[in-house]
């Protein structure tokens, strides 16, 4: 469903993107993990149209234009870092900013968000209240929420769990789980606690230093140590890409 070839991206003169392949399939969950400036937040902001980038990012085989506002209406929605909701309106006008891009109205708002309401029970009860009021782990289910109703294909997450109690991100871990199968919307998983993203995860990507240095089956990439060692702590490089070919 979404393919990206050769991505490159980065800040002015800096390269953080050196030629990033991946690939999310129909309805499947893909993890990407790896140590800090690796290159997972810049790689999802330069998907989303937020960065410039070079490479080809395809949505249904057809290219995905580079203009931001242009990507959530072919389908792919970002759930940023950091909890960005819009803290002085409601929950339930945040929910609507995610279903106008694709032709929401408020005459039709209780239609399209009564799944939303469904997943995310906890934003029914505060749909009137103000979104800045809310809990760390209020937010994060906004947000998700309002990605979720501009219908997308494919849903990309940066760092669910920061910030958060464990309990919570196990919480979200399930919802993200749950959207998955009722809405068969793909995700793209960013995640710095990579056992936990690992083990909801179909497939997975560990980048180091703007590369990918290995791409296979989640399972065997949380069971393998000495790969997750040698990404995170810089040793073994060799091996972790040897990893992704067998």
């Amino acid at each position: 469903m979404l393919e990206v070839r050769g991505l490159t991206a980065g800040y002015g003169p800096v390269v953080v993107l050196r030629g990033i392949d991946l690939t999310v399939g129909t309805g499947e969950i893909v993890a990407m993990i790896g140590p800090n400036g690796a290159g997972k937040t810049t790689t999802l902001n330069a998907v989303a149209g937020m960065l410039p980038r070079g490479g080809d990012v395809l949505l249904d085989g057809e290219p995905l234009a580079s203009a931001a506002e242009q990507v959530v209406r072919r389908g792919v929605a970002l759930v940023p870092q950091g909890r960005k909701v819009f803290p002085r309106m409601s929950v339930e006008e945040n929910l609507f900013m995610g279903a106008y891009p694709r032709g929401g109205t408020w005459r039709d708002f209780d239609r399209r968000a009564e799944p939303i309401f469904s997943i995310f029970p906890r934003l029914a009860e505060r749909r009137a209240q103000i979104a800045g009021s809310l809990s760390g782990g209020e937010q994060q289910m906004l947000v998700i929420g309002r990605a979720l109703l501009s219908e997308p294909k494919v849903v990309m997450i940066d760092e669910l769990s920061l910030g958060l109690a464990p309990l919570m991100v196990e919480t979200l871990l399930d919802t993200i789980v749950r959207f998955n199968r009722e809405l068969g919307t793909a995700c793209l998983l960013v995640e710095q606690a990579a056992t936990a993203a690992l083990e909801i995860a179909g497939s997975a990507y560990l980048l180091r230093r703007g590369e990918v240095v290995y791409h296979g089956p989640a399972s065997r990439l949380r069971q393998d140590v000495d790969v997750l060692h040698g990404a995170y702590f810089g040793t073994a490089t060799g091996t972790a890409a040897a990893a992704g070919r067998r």
